[in-house]
């Protein structure tokens, strides 16, 4: 069974946006229901065993390349999330066995990986750092099937968090602005998914956007200034910019299919993205400015998950290649 299948039965097993989980459907949001709250453990569950599991096999930085374009890991295991951190470090989250994703980080310079908090024993996603790296914001199933928002601090070793309670299985994607002035979460809410932003100890919150739209994939610009998101406000998921506050929403893209999963080059200049407008998972870049397109990648199989690598020039990105999934470093195309 391929990833679209294995993640499109886990969205509709648990009634929730499909879009979250790269299919090609644009569902109509489903409010969240006790069962689907009883059932998330176990969908979690339905959706990494239903692949093979491979051994961690590290690969030096400069062992592999496909087009010019360095390939950064070799096990073919689910992977999703990448983040660089440190320059020279990036934090991605994998399938680490059949019943449990884990948050691995990976040096660049040598292709040594190792669990980014070892003593793990729950699953773990979608880890977000501040600029400095001191706080770690990620989503974690915190047992009795539903899941929380952990806010680390990295020097101090304590934890913050943020548990909505029960009937809030949905909440995803953290961002953590600079400074650590607070996070931005997409959470149900409102008839639909919703932006809300929270203090950086979790204890104040503020809701973004409103309606029954789904808004998802938020990201703080670098200079905290502009939050890019996902919406499907307009019908189809497209990318749009608002203030910090959550004011001056504007549009960045118009075209079919789903425009999601915006990443701020390091400059504040352009954003990439992934866009299913040609039939199929892709990467691309926009200017901001003057709304600018490039493509980054074509293949008949899927791109996802960009993520900025510090020096601007590149991006780590999940490429699945004969249907496994491993971490690609890519050249993003100069445009003169």
């Amino acid at each position: 069974m391929s990833y679209s299948e294995r993640t499109a039965d886990v969205a509709e097993f648990l009634r929730i946006p499909s879009v979250e989980f790269g299919n090609s459907r644009n569902s109509q949001w489903i409010r969240y229901g006790a069962a689907a709250l009883t059932l998330l453990s176990f969908a979690i569950v339905l959706l990494f065993s239903s692949s093979e599991i491979i051994a961690a096999e590290p690969i030096s930085a400069g062992d592999a390349r496909e087009s010019g374009n360095i390939r950064l890991t070799s096990d073919g295991r689910l992977k999703m999330d990448p983040v660089c951190i440190a320059g020279d470090e990036l934090v991605f989250t994998v399938q680490e066995t059949a019943v449990q994703t884990t948050l691995i980080k990976l040096r660049l310079t040598d292709g040594k990986q190792e669990r980014l908090y070892p003593k793990a024993t729950t699953n773990e996603f979608e880890a977000a750092f501040s600029p400095d790296g001191r706080f770690c914001a990620f989503v974690q199933n915190k047992g009795n099937l539903s899941l929380k928002l952990v806010i680390r601090d990295r020097e101090s070793g304590k934890d913050a968090e943020f548990d909505p309670g029960g009937g809030f299985a949905g909440m995803r994607h953290p961002s953590i602005a600079p400074g650590a002035r607070g996070v931005v979460i997409s959470m149900p809410g409102g008839g639909g998914q919703q932006i809300v932003a929270l203090s950086i100890d979790g204890k104040r919150r503020q809701d973004l956007t409103q309606g029954d739209s789904l808004n998802c994939w938020p990201a703080w610009s670098p200079d905290g200034m502009q939050i890019a998101f996902g919406s499907s406000r307009d019908g189809d998921f497209e990318l749009y910019l608002m203030n910090a506050d959550g004011g001056g929403i504007r549009r960045l893209t118009d075209s079919p299919g789903r425009d999601m999963r915006p990443a701020w080059s390091p400059d504040g200049k352009r954003l990439a993205f992934t866009s299913t407008r040609d039939g199929n998972a892709e990467i691309y870049v926009t200017d901001i400015a003057n709304g600018g397109l490039t493509r980054v990648t074509n293949h008949s199989e899927q791109d996802d998950y960009p993520t900025w690598h510090p020096d601007g020039k590149r991006l780590v990105v999940v490429s699945e290649r004969a249907g496994k999934f491993d971490l690609y470093l890519l050249d993003v195309p100069v445009v003169q």
